[in-house]
């Protein structure tokens, strides 16, 4: 008989088993998606794709749990699983590392790209192996994709002409939310507001017809590109000067004061300045009233245009404006604030405030279904139900269509040209994926004014690229066959963070293009915090690696710790809680062990036997109830209900009491046991392996190995097992003896082998039950004497036998 180890090695034992599930023998078995199981009903699961950094941080680990779980759940259900994994590969973050780290210039574009490719790949091999290390499984065989990618930019590039067909893209001018740091235009999902240190100027306007007004600003640098002063027309202060015309300090410009009912009364002075642009309530008010604009910064972050601080970067020329207004005697009085200010915060390092630019960018028209989106949202069924209203809300706020151009370099071209007149010209789609830049359009002139066409040379946002993940995994651009059997997709799994963009775009994307909704579930997890409970940040010194200690900890420890957490909560990560995970797999480790000699050549089947003493009934009526209870607690995605339930069960009832209640009848042989326990076990296994997949493999192929993986396994029957709540209840009264046995031995610093005479003071129902299985609880506990007494309160009292 093969030996079996008393301390349970996760290292060892984890890299046996993710090198067999990466086995093309598996593969084939286990892990395909079998399109031509057409009775099996598909489970499509839409995973995130993670940006390509190199680093598999702890969010990472937390749904790549999750993912794994659920698959190997669905599969073990009886579902024919699809499990992808992309990579989101294209972007500025990888750009700035080419550009800065390895030094080689944006303007050798063929060298830069293949380099950005490269360091890519770099990091896809990093992360993927740490994914794998993770008990990781999918289908990386056939729905592995790369943004990047021939196959993947293709079906980007035909979704995009596909929703101009639909009349939905268009070019246009105007102002855009623009990172002078990155150089690129940014969409409104990628901004941010954060707290930076400011000024509030107050400066005096004059007017034309003598006297000023006075207006606060934390923008005084952009003081010359105001086009209009604005009041609320409810404010007695300014009614008479509504119409009037005031004078520009330093510029000498004639504007007009105009009413406007946004601005607030008590905020400043109760007077704006209506620059373009200095924040998007100036875009408003300048759309709004037809206002002219002018641009006084570039894309680098620079003034222009003013012919007093041009040249200057935004920081000096507000100092320097401010200096001048001093002078000149237009300054009342400078106040140092801290305020809010929009920043591209969204998948960057960059934290850097924005300015509002005009230039011609491509959009998609999302405005025009917001109303649609807003009610076909609800046919999605969110995991926790709150997670809708972030949707619901983001939706309700959209007040700008959707600019998808980059001023980059790594990305989908966007395939279309255009004319002067704005009219945009697709590509053929049999000539994708195509790039613009390099390429001629498909006519010579614009179709519809006869204008030169231009190529658009901007590359599309990536959240272009990866909002097509459910279509491009149900096969809506390859496999119409596939698609019809799985889409919408089964489940989103995703983070909270990234609701506004990965979640709205897919669902926007994918309306618009099938009319559909593009999944049937939305499971949103929270964060993982640092283990000082705050969101984990290299600044602060608090993040945590799954890798960090995975080898002495086991990935199937961490993955219990990072699952035994309400889908949607924030939680901190702390390795103690590992530890404490290991220990539990440990128990069940040593409990396998201990049932391997009994269980390895003496199998057998409980239809086959009948139980009749009062213990067995009691555990199958335990076991029923933890199974189904479990079961139901995975369709409902609520993994730690079935860890906490792993844990009741198995430590406090199983090992703690059933496994000592039993170990004389294994020694007998006794049939019956054999049968209940090696059930119990199996079923154990079974319920735990999505989880935790390493040790129940191991265990489940030393103590049974009928089949290849446990994922070949069906969900434990106990639809045999009788209800039988009155062995329910004689259970309970049966397991507080035994506890009451053993609390009084530690009491009296008695050892648990130690024979001891027992005094029991219960109710006849207790006594009743006691008896009827005294011989076995003498022979669990080590008791040579019970003796019975009624008493409404029970308790036992010990003493060493022959004492």
């Amino acid at each position: 008989m093969e030996e079996w180890p008393k301390h349970y090695s996760p290292k060892e034992i984890e890299e046996k088993w993710q090198k067999i599930w990466l086995s093309e023998e598996m593969w084939k078995e286990v892990f395909r998606f079998k399109e031509e199981e057409k009775g099996k009903e598909s489970f499509v699961i839409d995973t995130p794709p993670p940006f390509t950094s190199g680093e598999l941080h702890m969010g990472h680990a937390y749904w790549v749990s999750i993912a794994d779980c659920i698959a190997r759940f669905r599969r073990i259900q009886g579902y024919n699983v699809l499990l992808p994994q992309g990579w989101d590969t294209q972007g500025l973050p990888t750009e700035l590392k080419v550009q800065y780290k390895l030094r080689i210039p944006k303007e050798n574009r063929e060298l830069f790209l293949k380099k950005c490719v490269e360091w890519t790949e770099e990091m896809i091999t990093k992360m993927k192996g740490a994914m794998i290390r993770l008990g990781y499984r999918p289908e990386w065989e056939r729905f592995e994709y790369k943004t990047y990618e021939t196959t993947y930019r293709k079906a980007v590039q035909r979704s995009l002409l596909d929703m101009f067909k639909a009349g939905k893209i268009e070019v246009r001018d105007g102002p855009v939310y623009w990172c002078p740091k990155c150089e690129t235009a940014l969409a409104l999902s990628e901004v941010g507001y954060i707290e930076r240190e400011g000024i509030i100027a107050h400066v005096n306007f004059p007017l034309k017809d003598g006297g000023y007004i006075t207006i606060a600003t934390t923008r005084p640098e952009l003081i010359g590109a105001t086009q209009a002063v604005a009041v609320n027309p409810e404010d007695e202060r300014y009614k008479t000067l509504i119409g009037k015309t005031a004078i520009i300090p330093l510029f000498n410009k004639e504007v007009k004061i105009i009413a406007e009912e946004s601005v607030e009364k008590d905020f400043g002075t109760g007077a704006e300045m209506i620059s373009t642009y200095g924040d998007p309530q100036d875009i408003k008010v300048k759309l709004k009233h037809n206002l002219p604009s002018v641009e006084m910064i570039d894309e680098r972050g620079r003034m222009k245009g003013t012919g007093i601080v041009d040249g200057l970067k935004v920081e000096e020329a507000r100092k320097k404006i401010v200096q001048l207004l001093k002078e000149k005697g237009f300054l009342v009085k400078v106040e140092n604030i801290k305020h809010n200010v929009i920043a591209h915060t969204e998948r960057s390092d960059c934290m850097s405030p924005i300015e509002f630019l005009t230039k011609k960018q491509i959009y998609i028209k999302v405005l025009d279904d917001k109303q649609k989106l807003l009610e076909k949202y609800r046919s999605m069924k969110f995991m926790p139900q709150r997670m809708s209203y972030y949707l619901e809300t983001w939706i309700t706020s959209l007040e700008w269509d959707w600019d998808i151009s980059r001023q980059r370099l790594y990305g989908t071209p966007i395939p279309f040209w255009y004319c002067k007149n704005n009219h945009l010209v697709p590509a053929k789609e049999e000539d994708l994926p195509i790039d613009p830049n390099n390429s001629p359009p498909p006519t010579d002139r614009c179709p519809i004014c006869g204008e030169q066409l231009y190529p658009v040379k901007d590359v599309a946002d990536v959240w272009i690229d990866s909002s097509i993940s459910a279509l491009y995994v149900s096969g809506y651009f390859t496999d119409k066959e596939r698609f019809s059997r799985s889409f919408p997709v089964s489940i989103r799994l995703q983070g909270t963070d990234i609701i506004r963009t990965w979640l709205f775009y897919t669902f926007f994307r994918t309306l618009s293009l099938t009319g559909n909704v593009p999944f049937r579930e939305v499971l949103v997890n929270g964060q993982v915090l640092g283990p000082d409970g705050t969101r984990m940040s290299k600044s602060k010194g608090n993040t945590v690696s799954p890798l960090d200690k995975i080898d002495e900890m086991g990935a199937d420890a961490i993955r219990l710790t990072l699952l035994d957490a309400s889908i949607g909560d924030d939680f901190p990560f702390k390795w103690e809680k590992v530890k404490a995970k290991k220990t539990m797999l440990q128990k069940l480790w040593n409990a396998s062990r201990l049932l391997y000699p009994f269980l390895k050549e003496n199998k057998v089947d409980l239809d086959k036997v009948r139980p009749e003493n009062l213990i067995d009934k009691w555990i199958l009526q335990e076991h029923k109830k933890f199974v189904l209870s479990s079961i139901a607690a995975y369709d409902r995605y609520d993994f730690y209900v079935v860890i906490q339930q792993f844990y009741d069960y198995f430590w406090e009832i199983i090992a703690d009491e059933y496994l000592e209640m039993i170990k004389h009848r294994l020694f007998e042989n006794d049939q019956v046991v054999l049968a209940i326990i090696s059930k119990i076990l199996k079923d154990l296994i079974v319920i735990l392996h999505p989880i935790a997949p390493h040790i129940t493999e191991e265990i489940y192929s030393r103590l049974y190995g009928d089949k290849k993986s446990v994922l070949l396994e069906s969900l434990p029957d106990v639809s045999f097992i009788p209800d039988d709540n009155e062995a329910l209840e004689k259970g309970k009264i049966i397991k507080r003896f035994s506890s009451m046995v053993r609390t009084s031995k530690v009491a009296n610093k008695l050892a648990m082998p130690t024979p001891v005479d027992v005094k029991f003071y219960g109710d006849e129902k207790s006594v009743s039950v006691l008896r009827e299985v005294e011989e076995d609880l003498k022979k669990t506990l080590k008791i040579e004497k019970i003796e019975y007494f009624n008493n409404n309160e029970e308790k036992v009292e010990i003493s060493v036998h022959g004492s």
